[in-house]
C-alpha cells in the first residue's frame, strides 16, 4: 500500500501505525492503540528520511537522502565519507521538531558490498534513539 493511502486511512478512519524497520513495511494497528511517540517516533522518522530518495515524496521534495547513489558507486573510503555527509544531511531537518542535541551517524563496512550506517539522535532530555540501515554498494 502506498505511503499516501496509509496516511489517508489515518487521518479518515483514525487508524494508527507503525513503521517495522525488520520487515520495512507498515504495520497497522487498531483505533484504540496509542499513536508512536518518543523513541519510536524519532527512530521512525530517522529511518524513512534516510531510506527515502532525496525529492521522490511529491508532498515535501526535499525529505529523503541521497544514499541511493552508493550504488552507483563503488566502495572507497571517500565514498563512505560522502555516505556520512548524506546522512547526516537527512537528518538535520529533524534537529528542530524532536529537540536533537546531537546527531551521530557511523558507517560500517562489514560485508562486502554493503555499508551499515547507523544513526543514533540524542534528544535534549538525554533520551537517546538508533536507527540503522544497510545500502548495497557496487563492488
Amino acid at each position: 500500500m502506498a505511503i499516501w493511502a496509509l496516511h489517508r486511512l489515518r487521518l479518515k478512519w483514525g487508524y494508527t501505525m507503525r513503521f517495522d524497520q525488520v520487515n520495512n513495511d507498515y504495520t497497522l494497528d487498531s483505533i484504540s492503540a496509542p499513536r508512536s511517540a518518543g523513541k519510536q517516533a524519532l527512530a521512525e522518522a530517522a529511518y524513512l528520511r534516510m531510506m527515502t530518495p532525496k525529492g521522490s515524496y511529491f508532498a515535501d521534495p526535499a525529505l529523503g537522502s541521497e544514499l541511493y547513489k552508493l550504488k552507483r558507486s563503488k566502495d572507497v573510503p571517500r565514498m563512505r565519507r560522502q555516505a556520512l555527509a548524506w546522512a547526516k544531511a537527512a537528518l538535520e531537518p529533524l534537529r528542530a521538531p524532536y529537540y536533537l542535541t546531537s546527531i551521530d551517524v557511523t558507517a560500517d563496512n562489514s560485508t562486502s558490498g554493503h555499508l551499515s550506517i547507523k544513526a543514533v539522535l540524542t534528544q535534549a532530555d538525554g533520551s537517546q534513539a538508533t536507527t540503522s540501515i544497510n545500502v548495497q554498494v557496487a563492488g
